[in-house]
Parts: structure tokens; sequence; C-alpha cells
């Protein structure tokens, strides 16, 4: 099912943040640490740097070490679709577990054999996950195409 959890809510702040900071300056190439994204907007420190590692995980992101080492986009924020962004953080998306594209997950829905709206479901999902495809990063987080060059 479709649920945003906290984890994406603060790695859309972080490319937003870092996406911003590139904007505002393009020929700098600086680095963007978790403890400035968790001051800069109230989050708690672990959550941002796992939050961030996670990023760096799915190569969203990439990290310089260091002294005065954090991380930086690693991809332009316009290439990305939020379908795959929620896929990458969150897993496999739908409207309603019964109609997961995964295969991984089998419906689990007690009225499954006597279902009546599972092709409506379906057509929903499928519809929503298009939807989904339409919006790249870079629009939804109000920040430049130019995120990254």
């Amino acid at each position: 099912m479709i649920k945003i959890n906290r984890t994406t809510e603060y790695g859309l702040i972080a490319l937003q943040h870092m996406s911003r900071k590139r904007n505002a300056s393009p020929e700098n190439t600086e680095v963007t640490s978790a403890r400035e994204i968790a001051d800069s907007y109230g989050l708690p420190f672990e959550i941002t740097a796992k939050t961030l590692q996670r990023l760096k995980d799915t190569g969203l992101i990439q990290s310089a070490q260091g002294a005065r080492g954090g991380y930086t986009l690693q991809r332009n924020l316009a290439a990305i679709q939020l379908s795959e962004f929620l896929r990458l953080m969150e897993g496999p998306q739908s409207v309603v577990v019964c109609a997961s594209d995964s295969d991984s997950a089998p419906c689990q829905c007690e009225y499954e054999r006597k279902c009546e709206i599972k092709k409506l479901m379906n057509n929903l999902n499928s519809r929503v996950a298009g939807f989904l495809e339409t919006i790249a990063l870079a629009d939804l987080l109000g920040t430049s195409p130019e995120g990254l060059s």
C-alpha cells in the first residue's frame, strides 16, 4: 500500500536541501553533512544519518570521506521519477496489498477468493503507478532541473 514513511520524508528533505545548495552555487561541489540537515530542519540526527546512508546505498547521492566529508547529489533529480524514489526507499508500492506488482508479497486478504473488486483495484493501482511515473523529483521538490549536471 502506498504510504510514505518518515525515512522517505527525511530523504526528500535531504535531496531538496542538497539540490538547493547546489543550485545556489553550481560551481561549488560543497558537501552536505547529516548534522547540517538535521540542524537545519530540526530532525533527529540518527535518523537523518541513516536516511543519508540509505540514499547513498540507492545511488542517489555519493559520500565524501574525511574531516570535511559529507554527501553530494549523484543523480539529476529531474531524471528520477517519484515512483522510482518510492521503490528505492520503501520497496514495491501499491494502492492495496493484493494489487502489488511484487511476487514476493502474495495477497494475504481473507476475501481474495470471493473478491469482486480485484480487477478494479489492479486498474486503480496501474493508474496511480502511471501517475507517479509522471512526477520528477525536481518538479516535486521545486528545484531546478539542473539539480545535477
